[in-house]
């Protein structure tokens, strides 16, 4: 398979996702990523706030999701529109039609729509599937703060946060805490270890 077509692949078919279950994992098909995309503006459009969450959230990634979603069935228009194939403004048809029509150019030159598709993936993914965020109840090691001062001015307790991608195939090693009061990032699986042992040395002292 091409680069082009990977690209291509990854935005317009469905994928096999590894689940965690109470029994282990299990495989399931998630949607491609265009109508996972299209989903959530549908979610939107339909209940007016958007579906789960607390309403303030949900405006906020709808709006997202609406903004990406026109620039993103836009832009497919406009290269379908270039390469002579043609538009029925369902971004994941277009862009499997643009793909037909373009490769079928001798001289068809890929890297800048490889590099635009690669971005919508990873801008798709992170708003579809956001990191999770689960608070440690312990005082910073390295700045001894047990709360901090978000963007609202307000007090917080527990300013250790670790943040994590369930659905990534490198949780362990992609996951992170960070001191939102002194802004230090344990990031890996040495560094948590570090961590780790410095709050049970903090715990038993």
């Amino acid at each position: 398979m091409s680069d082009l077509l990977e690209a291509v692949e990854d935005l317009t078919s469905p994928r096999p996702v590894k689940v965690q279950t109470d029994d282990g994992h299990t495989w399931a098909t998630e949607d491609a990523l265009l109508v996972q995309l299209a989903d959530a503006v549908s979610s939107s459009l339909k209940s007016g706030s958007g579906s789960g969450g607390a309403p303030w959230q949900r405006n906020v990634i709808d709006s997202d999701a609406l903004y990406r979603a026109g620039i993103i069935t836009s832009t497919i228009g406009d290269w379908c529109r270039m390469a002579g194939a043609a538009v029925t403004r369902d971004a994941t048809t277009d862009l499997r039609s643009w793909h037909v029509a373009h490769t079928a150019h001798h001289d068809h030159a890929d890297e800048f729509y490889i590099a635009q598709m690669k971005t919508w993936a990873t801008q798709i993914r992170a708003m579809v599937n956001p990191p999770k965020l689960v608070e440690i109840t312990a005082p910073c090691p390295v700045c001894g703060q047990g709360e901090y001062v978000n963007d609202m001015g307000e007090r917080i307790r527990n300013p250790l946060a670790l943040v994590y991608r369930p659905d990534s195939d490198q949780m362990y090693f992609r996951a992170k805490v960070m001191c939102r009061s002194c802004e230090t990032v344990w990031l890996g699986p040495d560094a948590m270890e570090e961590l780790r042992d410095e709050l049970n040395e903090k715990e038993s002292a």
